[in-house]
């Protein structure tokens, strides 16, 4: 995976994903991915604990138990394996695949681990249940809570909870969904790319079109969401050069990275069969559906 432009090496097998377990043993479906009871320091870089706070708002749950034990789980799919694994790398805790899902279950319990998660957060987590957990979470361990801290466009809590919550595609101008077919472009119309964030909280959402403008549409399905979205090339390229700038450690990361490359094909309208650069746009599509 890409961190902040470098090439991290997978960690070795030693941590890895368990080896083939025998046909009886049904135990593969949940096997333990990689298991650390240690932390890398005491104090975490504030680009680290905004962008963490942003997953955990996103895809994170904070814990009680009956017993008064303290506990972080973070679940995503496993095309992200990579970011739950640097996740373990700085706090410790251990990774399970869920069973039945096609996810990773991220999670972290011991005491200190959680006092030294709590001190990194505490002020950026801004969702109303999370909040609500955090507060929980530090009145079992005697830390002052800090209420959320005012988001600007140096904020890498925005890169966490879009890598929780976040989706890069295109669409037609009808909004149908784009690249069904090599060659969907020859059927006319205008295809843009848009950027956008779902969320069942409407605050969270906000805070993108505060920073960052774009529009929030409200829809019924599943129980009702609200959704961020930027499209034209002004807005897309403003936040494509706030990425440039942050902490970003998703899959999605691959394709902010191909946007300018998409703006000078479309200004050479390759995606036209009968352009000449037309076999260099069917290259730019391979790259992007991977």
């Amino acid at each position: 995976m890409f961190i902040s432009g470098s090439l991290v090496k997978p960690r070795s097998s030693q941590n890895g994903v368990s080896k083939t377990q025998s046909a009886g043993n049904q135990r593969h479906t949940s096997s333990l991915v990689g298991t650390s009871e240690t932390t890398c320091a005491t104090t975490y870089p504030s680009s680290f604990c905004e962008w963490l706070a942003g997953i955990i708002d996103g895809d994170g749950s904070m814990k009680v138990s009956k017993q008064g034990e303290t506990s972080l789980s973070i679940t995503m799919g496993l095309e992200d394996l990579p970011l739950l694994r640097y996740i373990q790398d700085m706090l410790g805790g251990s990774i399970k695949m869920r069973s039945g899902a096609k996810a990773y279950r991220y999670r972290l319990h011991n005491k200190l681990g959680m006092m030294k998660l709590i001190h990194c957060i505490n002020g950026h987590i801004r969702d109303s249940a999370r909040l609500l957990q955090l507060h929980r979470v530090c009145q079992v361990l005697d830390i002052p809570d800090i209420l959320p801290i005012t988001l600007d466009a140096q904020s890498n809590w925005f890169a966490g909870f879009f890598d929780a919550n976040g989706t890069i595609a295109f669409a037609m101008q009808n909004r149908l969904p784009l690249f069904k077919t090599p060659n969907y472009g020859s059927e006319g119309g205008v295809f843009y790319p848009f950027i956008r964030v779902t969320n069942k909280d409407l605050q969270d959402v906000e805070s993108y079109k505060v920073v960052f403008g774009g529009n929030i549409h409200f829809s019924s399905s599943q129980n009702g969401y609200y959704q961020w979205s930027v499209q034209s090339r002004k807005d897309v390229l403003i936040l494509l050069d706030y990425f440039q700038s942050s902490t970003f450690r998703s899959h999605k990361s691959r394709r902010f990275f191909l946007i300018e490359e998409y703006y000078s094909l479309y200004d050479l309208k390759a995606f036209h069969p009968e352009s000449l650069n037309h076999k260099a746009w069917l290259a730019f599509l391979d790259k992007w559906n991977k």
